[in-house]
């Protein structure tokens, strides 16, 4: 017996492999409009010789196919590796003379235009990136950091749905800074599908409605929601732009401001205060006021039952309470409720909730329609915390193009093929 460490089952004797070269690498590299007819190693690397299966020249601009070619030269296009391997394809590219576009590279079916990375290796990239940092990428492909974000914007561009600003129902529209000395990003978000379905720079209302012209006007008058902070430049594109659409300010920024000015009472009694322990006693009241009463630590309730209603700090906090419970929708007629509120806030001899029931009062649509619609623009906060995690693990960004595309690969729903990368 040959073999006597192996049982019969376990024998296999295989003929010698007849598959050719060519053949193998056609099959492992899987690209259309080319077939290999050699190779060679350089420094290495794989080189692959590949000839185009097809005679006719394509615009990358208008698509237009004809004969003919301007000029040719030889391209090398980076594949994905194989056998840890790195692999480059070399071979012919022309160019063509368009009649509409002019003289152009001609569009080559393994490769996006201008690019000199094949599809299935820019695939690979922006898989990556959607998962992790720009240096991690780089690390783990060999190429450069600036190269992961030129290989995102041509696969955004590739893949982004040119459909997602059709049929639009309920949009969410934030700002979020990007850089220092106020660089802002204005993003807005499709309520329905959760992703992103457009970003621009800027925070303006001139930005805001850029948008809306991009869209059309068919769109902008099926529009039926559209939830904001209470920014005063996207409230006028909205009422410029969408004749029937509801604005909705987000709950969570009118309790931000109630909290402020709750906050401004105790900070006005701190400064009035006749002598340091007094003022102590009111400093120690700053984290048991942010509470509310159902939340709130048996510590913190100690500090909440020694108000009073007729001392300021007490009627604020009252106030401030009464002002949530009235967003939460817990009143059965919420005009009333709140034009109750607003009465109380308007008699309370506290400057800062007088000024906030001003606020409210000039925004009153926006502010109920948070209680019949309950909706907020809690959407819009979650991706912009997202887009300060893909900027943080980037380190920052200089400008806002690398940035909206890395937003567009991540939020805005692109759904990549999948690859066996190891």
């Amino acid at each position: 017996m040959l073999y006597p460490a192996l049982g019969a089952a376990e024998l296999q004797i295989t003929r010698p492999l007849s598959v050719r070269v060519t053949t193998l690498l056609n099959k492992l590299l899987n690209l259309q409009g080319l077939r290999v007819a050699g190779l060679y190693f350089e420094d290495g690397a794989m080189i692959v010789r590949v000839a185009r299966t097809f005679k006719l020249l394509t615009c990358p601009e208008c698509g237009i196919r004809k004969e003919g070619r301007y000029s040719r030269s030889q391209r090398r296009w980076r594949h994905m590796g194989i056998w840890g391997t790195e692999v480059w394809l070399e071979g012919e590219i022309r160019r063509l003379q368009c009649t509409n576009c002019g003289v152009l590279t001609e569009a080559v079916p393994w490769a996006r235009h201008d690019s000199f990375f094949t599809s299935p290796f820019e695939d690979a990239v922006a898989l990556l990136a959607q998962q992790t940092s720009k240096t991690a990428v780089k690390e783990l492909t060999g190429i450069s950091w600036v190269t992961v974000g030129k290989i995102a914007e041509r696969v955004v561009a590739e893949k982004l749905d040119p459909e997602r600003l059709k049929g639009l129902r309920r949009i969410a529209v934030d700002e979020i800074s990007f850089r220092k000395r106020h660089r802002y990003i204005t993003v807005v978000t499709d309520h329905d599908s959760g992703d992103v379905i457009w970003v621009a720079e800027g925070k303006s209302s001139e930005v805001l409605k850029s948008f809306f012209s991009e869209i059309g006007p068919e769109v902008c008058e099926a529009i039926e929601i559209v939830t904001i902070d209470m920014s005063a430049a996207y409230r006028k594109a909205i009422l410029e732009s969408l004749p029937n659409a509801q604005i909705v300010y987000d709950h969570f920024h009118i309790a931000k401001l109630a909290n402020e000015a709750l906050n401004e009472v105790r900070r006005e009694l701190v400064r009035k205060a006749a002598d340091k322990e007094k003022a102590a006693e009111f400093k120690g009241t700053m984290w048991p006021l942010l509470h509310r009463t159902e939340n709130a630590t048996e510590k913190h309730l100690e500090v909440i039952n020694r108000l009073r209603p007729t001392e300021p700090l007490g009627r604020g906090y009252l106030l401030k309470e009464s002002l949530l419970d009235t967003l939460r929708g817990i009143h059965e007629d919420s005009r009333d409720a709140m034009s109750r509120w607003l009465g109380w806030a308007a008699r309370s001899k506290l400057k800062p909730f007088v000024k906030l029931g001003r606020t409210i009062r000039k925004h009153l649509d926006g502010v109920l329609a948070v209680i019949s619609e309950r909706i907020s623009n809690g959407l819009a906060e979650g991706t912009n915390n997202k887009i300060r995690l893909l900027s943080h693990r980037a380190y920052g960004f200089h400008s806002a193009g690398p940035l909206i595309a890395t937003i567009f690969l991540c939020c805005g729903g692109i759904d990549l093929p999948d690859l066996q990368l190891l």
